[in-house]
C-alpha cells in the first residue's frame, strides 16, 4: 500500500509540473494573422532585441498570446506592471486591467486586482512587436511584499488547473478536486494604462482631432532629399512607404531613413520633426490616428539607429494639411506621405 501509495504522488508531482506555465501562440503579423509556433512558456520574461521570439516567427511585426490559469499565493490586492516594446493587454479573470495596445518604447503599464489565495484565475496576456526591439516582461506585486518580482512558474498553469494527489480510496469513495472554479467576476481596483492604438485598420477612433494650421508650409516633393535639408522647410520622404492602411513599414523604405540617420549622427545639433499625412478617404478620426503611427515608427526606426529620441519629434495631421486637392488618386497618392522637418 505504501509503494502505492508513492508512485501516485510521485505521478501527479510529475503531470503538475509538466502543466506549469502558459500556451504561447505566436502569430506573424502585429494583429494575429498568421499563427506559426504554439508553446509553453514557463514565464513571460522575454527580450528578443533583433532575434527572431522562435522558429518560423519573424523578428519584427509579430504577435503573442499566452493563456492559462493564475494560482495566487495570498487574498489581497495585487499590482501588475507590464515593461514592453510595443504593446500589451492582460487579463485577470477575464478582467482587462492593463491596456496599452500602442506603439512604446520600453513603457511600463500598471493595474491592480484582488484575488483569493487557493483560487485558479483564468489569465491571458497579448503582445505585439512592430520594428526591432521586442520586449515584453510582466510582473506583479504580492500582498504585503516590498517589490515588484516576475511571476514564478509555480504559480502559472496551462489550462485546465490540476487536481490534486489522491492515494487509492475505497470503491464508490468520491474524489474531490482540491481547486475551485476560476472566478470571472474581480474587479480591478485602479488601471493605468495608455490609450490603445490597435494596429492596422482597427486603429481607435480620437476623441479629437487637432485644428489644421491655416497655412501649411509649402512641401518640397524632390525624388529624394538633399543634404543638409533646408531648415523650416518640410521635404516629403518620396521613398519611405507602408503597407496600404497599415504603419507597416516596407523594406524599401530602410535606404533613405538609413540615410536620414547618418546625417543625424553627424549632426548632434539638429532636431526634427516626423509628419504623418493621408487623403481625405475614410474617417477623418482614422486617418488621423494612422498618419501619427506611421510617424511614430519613422521615429522609432531612427532610435534604433542611435539618434537620441529627444531629437525627433513624431507628429500626425490626417488629411488636414493636403497637397493637392484629393480630386483623383494621383492626386490622393501625393498627399499621403511622411514629411520631414529640420528645426
Amino acid at each position: 500500500m505504501k509503494t502505492i501509495l508513492f508512485l501516485s504522488i510521485a505521478l501527479t508531482a510529475t503531470q503538475l509540473r509538466a502543466q506549469h506555465g502558459l500556451q504561447g501562440e505566436y502569430y506573424n503579423g502585429q494583429n494575429f494573422e498568421r499563427k506559426v509556433l504554439t508553446r509553453i512558456d514557463p514565464q513571460i520574461n522575454f527580450s528578443w532585441r533583433g532575434r527572431s521570439p522562435g522558429p518560423n516567427v519573424d523578428d519584427s511585426y509579430y504577435s503573442v498570446r499566452w493563456t492559462g490559469k493564475l494560482h495566487p499565493p495570498a487574498t489581497g490586492v495585487y499590482q501588475f506592471s507590464a515593461k514592453v516594446d510595443d504593446g500589451v493587454r492582460i487579463w485577470v479573470g477575464s478582467r482587462l486591467i492593463v491596456d496599452a495596445w500602442g506603439l512604446h518604447d520600453s513603457g511600463s503599464f500598471e493595474g491592480n486586482v484582488k484575488l483569493e489565495e487557493g483560487k485558479f484565475y483564468d489569465l491571458k496576456i497579448e503582445y505585439f512587436n512592430a520594428m526591432f526591439e521586442g520586449e515584453v516582461q510582466v510582473y506583479w506585486k504580492i500582498p504585503n511584499s516590498a517589490e515588484m518580482q516576475p511571476i514564478k512558474t509555480d504559480y502559472l498553469y496551462k489550462a485546465p488547473a490540476p487536481k490534486a494527489a489522491v492515494a487509492p480510496a475505497k470503491p464508490k469513495q468520491e474524489i474531490l478536486p482540491v481547486v475551485s472554479k476560476p472566478t470571472a467576476t474581480q474587479k480591478p481596483i485602479t488601471k493605468t494604462t495608455k490609450p490603445a492604438v490597435v494596429p492596422a485598420k482597427e486603429v481607435p477612433i480620437a476623441e479629437t482631432q487637432p485644428a489644421a494650421a491655416p497655412e501649411a508650409p509649402k512641401t518640397e516633393t524632390t525624388e529624394s532629399v538633399r543634404y543638409p535639408p533646408e531648415k523650416e522647410k518640410p521635404v516629403v520622404l518620396k521613398h519611405v512607404t507602408f503597407e496600404q492602411s497599415s504603419y507597416h513599414l516596407l523594406p524599401e523604405s530602410h535606404s533613405e531613413l538609413n540615410t536620414l540617420a547618418d546625417y543625424l549622427l553627424k549632426n548632434p545639433a539638429v532636431t526634427i520633426e516626423i509628419a504623418g499625412h493621408t487623403d481625405n478617404v475614410g474617417d477623418p478620426r482614422l486617418n488621423l490616428a494612422l498618419s501619427e503611427n506611421r510617424a511614430k515608427v519613422v521615429r522609432h526606426y531612427l532610435i534604433q539607429k542611435g539618434v537620441a529620441e529627444e531629437r525627433i519629434l513624431a507628429k500626425g495631421y490626417g488629411g488636414t494639411r493636403p497637397l493637392t486637392a484629393n480630386a483623383n488618386e494621383t492626386e490622393r497618392a501625393q498627399n499621403r506621405r511622411v514629411e520631414l522637418l529640420v528645426h
